[in-house]
């Protein structure tokens, strides 16, 4: 880029044209770490907002996680009421048709048998 120069006079102005050239390298590298340095500040706000967001999202299932696991223990209350309901529904229908044998459908002789050792 500069051709050679003489020796004493010529030196004054290779190195001010040097110094010239490396302070605006430094102003150049200046600027480039202030655009990097807003780079990675705005980079780690998001990074924080993430892991805040994360942190939400992990609340929000453990307390989801909580609310299925009653759901779970109240359907299986239900399911075992709802058993024991039908199971006494079965026995009553066992009783009905008992009584519906014994005193409905009853032979003659048990009847009078009945009216006879009643009274």
């Amino acid at each position: 880029m500069y051709t050679v120069m003489e020796e004493n006079g010529n030196k004054v102005l290779e190195m001010q044209s040097i110094h010239h050239q490396l302070e605006e390298i430094r102003i150049y590298l200046d600027k480039e770490v202030a655009f990097k340095q807003v780079t990675i500040e705005g980079q780690q706000e998001r990074i924080n907002q993430l892991k805040a967001l994360s942190e939400e999202k992990g609340i929000t299932i453990s307390r989801l996680e909580e609310q299925l696991q009653d759901c779970r223990q109240t359907n299986e209350g239900t399911r075992q009421l709802i058993n024991k309901l039908l199971n006494d529904i079965t026995n009553y229908q066992k009783d009905i048709e008992w009584y519906k044998l014994t005193y409905v459908k009853r032979s003659l002789a048990g009847t009078v048998w009945q009216k006879l050792f009643r009274k």
